[in-house]
């Protein structure tokens, strides 16, 4: 039996919980939040052994064998760091860190340790997105030319959280990390160069709005983001023999192929919800005694960051 600690009481750390209690082999065990009122308040919803007022008491339980860090982002490299000196498996929000430097320091942490560490991109566990993958790898649509990626949510100021905040705000990191862990996904190589098309940015200094383009010589992928409108969400991945369209990239439950001027529809639904796939997945990993799981490898997530900060600096 896997025992979960959460450290944070969001609305996602909500969900996770909820998602939790349908995966086998593992239980939620123990919640910390800033107030011993809040953490009562979760326990009451999700039932646990331990409430804490404080995350390190949480670290500092033998019990707990693993921690999701639902966070604001600027609290995570902090608090991976953390867990991963605690000898805590580590499942972490994206983004994981705001930086490829601090991927890469937790990266190296997690290794030395040799403890457990993922980013939470939970699209690369779902049903749809697995099936999405296999095919591609099969060659279905052949060499894969462009990747375009939309994102974009309208999200007023006065309803927002830290997303307009100069030090962990910005629609490129809290939203477009989805577009560039897909683009990442299936970009043939993570040499690529970058340009911004289009931005708006608030006298602040956080980014509300950017429309950008990887490429190389032979590949090209957009990202398009931003909390000033909404927009389908969508991606399309174009090879040289067919293309995919994916629906709500970000937590896929269907897609369309369209080769040979014929539409295939893949409708391929959640195992319970869209974080049931990837909580299962940790936990066999954690079973298993793995400290990094091949469908978001360390590797991954900081090739993902490193094309973010390639974006900030242009903007």
């Amino acid at each position: 039996m896997i025992n979960w600690g959460i450290i944070g009481a969001g609305n996602i750390a909500a969900r996770f919980a909820e998602s939790l209690t349908h995966v086998e082999n593992a239980q939620l065990y123990g919640v910390a939040c800033r107030t011993m009122e809040k953490a009562n308040a979760f326990r009451e919803k999700f039932p646990c052994e331990k409430a804490f007022d404080d995350y390190q008491d949480l670290l500092d339980d033998p019990t707990i064998d693993v921690v999701y860090i639902a966070l604001p982002h600027l609290y995570h490299y902090e608090w991976i760091i953390k867990a991963l000196t605690a000898k805590k498996a580590v499942l972490c929000e994206k983004p994981a860190t705001m930086t490829a430097q601090e991927m890469q320091a937790v990266k190296e942490k997690a290794l030395a340790e040799q403890v457990f560490f993922m980013e939470a991109m939970k699209p690369r566990f779902t049903p749809a997105y697995r099936k999405l993958t296999a095919l591609i790898a099969e060659g279905l649509i052949g060499e894969i030319k462009r990747v375009s990626t939309t994102f974009r949510r309208d999200l007023p100021q006065e309803h927002a959280s830290y997303h307009y905040l100069p030090k962990q705000g910005g629609a490129l990191l809290d939203m477009g990390i989805y577009n560039l862990a897909f683009i990442q996904d299936f970009a043939p190589s993570n040499q690529l160069s970058a340009e911004v098309l289009d931005r708006t940015i608030l006298e602040n200094g956080v980014d509300t709005y950017v429309y950008a383009r990887f490429y190389n010589d032979q590949f090209e992928a957009f990202i398009e983001t931003g909390f000033d409108t909404t927009k389908d969400t969508t991606a399309e991945i174009v090879g040289t023999t067919g293309y995919i369209t994916i629906p709500n990239f970000h937590r896929p439950e269907m897609f369309v192929l369209t080769k040979d001027g014929q539409e295939t529809v893949y409708d391929i639904g959640y195992n319970v919800d869209d974080f049931h796939s990837e909580i299962e997945a940790v936990t066999k990993a954690l079973l298993e005694g793995q400290i990094e799981h091949p469908l978001m490898p360390f590797n991954d997530s900081l090739a993902s960051i490193a094309l973010s900060d390639q974006l900030k600096a242009l903007l």
